[in-house]
């Protein structure tokens, strides 16, 4: 007797328990769908880059014709997958730690497809000294490689080191599903080095040296952060960007220097 009506109660049961179980699955599923169909991010850092309004630069123009090559690409060449700091796991954890220096090519968390970064970087500041009003014309060089110019920026990507870590929460299926909510926390540590150099086209000389190198460090709570970027750009590339534009005005100001005690028709 007993044994029936316990067969009666799990029937009463079982069609709530199964109701709970397609209300979760179908949630989860939103959620899933509403993060891959976040929309495309962009990758460059040209566009995050904005005119510094302390600039050093000319009230008028000079009036020169600056080129800005891209820059050689002298970064260690290691991908993440050769440089997995440490993988394993901590019971209900998984902690991963994984650090490139050419995301372009290789990211664990957040795939950042873009352009050679040398060539990404090198048009980011064509772009920003283009719009600062330095000169009366700035020339992308692998865009227009037969323009004639007067000077030639040129620059050497040392680093541009992108450390990932993240830790999951549950082990097996149980990794999925709060990666489906949104559980899993990323952090990423970024350090970019780039040395640059102005040159003149009629002596061949090197007027000026600078650099910019910087650090900067940015975390998520939840996978949903990382689909959406920020201001419509994917998080790498804006930090980067964000530590060009910090040092922007110094370049600026040294160029303008360096170009104003040259001789110009």
């Amino acid at each position: 007797m007993h044994l029936l009506l316990s067969l009666k109660r799990f029937r009463s049961e079982f069609p709530s328990s199964v109701s709970c179980l397609t209300l979760f699955l179908t949630i989860a599923t939103g959620l899933l769908l509403g993060g891959c169909a976040a929309s495309q991010l962009d990758m460059s850092v040209k566009s995050m880059v904005p005119v510094p309004p302390n600039a050093d630069t000319a009230e008028v123009p000079l009036q020169i014709v600056l080129g800005v090559d891209n820059f050689v690409d002298l970064r260690p060449q290691t991908r993440g997958s050769d440089n997995k700091k440490w993988m394993g796991f901590i019971p209900g954890i998984l902690w991963i730690e994984i650090s490139s220096d050419i995301p372009e090519i290789y990211t664990a968390f957040s795939p950042f497809n873009s352009r050679p970064f040398n060539f990404n970087i090198a048009k980011a500041i064509a772009d920003i000294t283009g719009q600062s009003g330095l000169c009366r014309t700035v020339v992308f060089l692998p865009e227009d490689p037969y323009r004639h110019i007067d000077y030639r920026l040129e620059g050497v990507l040392r680093r541009s080191l992108v450390k990932e870590t993240s830790y999951y929460y549950g082990s097996g299926i149980y990794a999925w599903v709060t990666r489906i909510l949104g559980l899993p926390y990323v952090s990423y540590n970024m350090e970019l080095e780039l040395d640059l150099r102005l040159r003149s086209m009629t002596t061949n000389d090197v007027l000026w040296k600078g650099a910019i190198a910087g650090t900067r460090e940015d975390k998520y709570h939840n996978v949903y952060g990382l689909a959406r970027g920020i201001d419509g750009k994917h998080i790498i590339a804006y930090n980067f960007s964000q530590i060009i534009s910090e040092q922007l005005p110094d370049i600026l100001s040294g160029l303008r220097k360096a170009l104003e005690n040259e001789p110009h028709e």
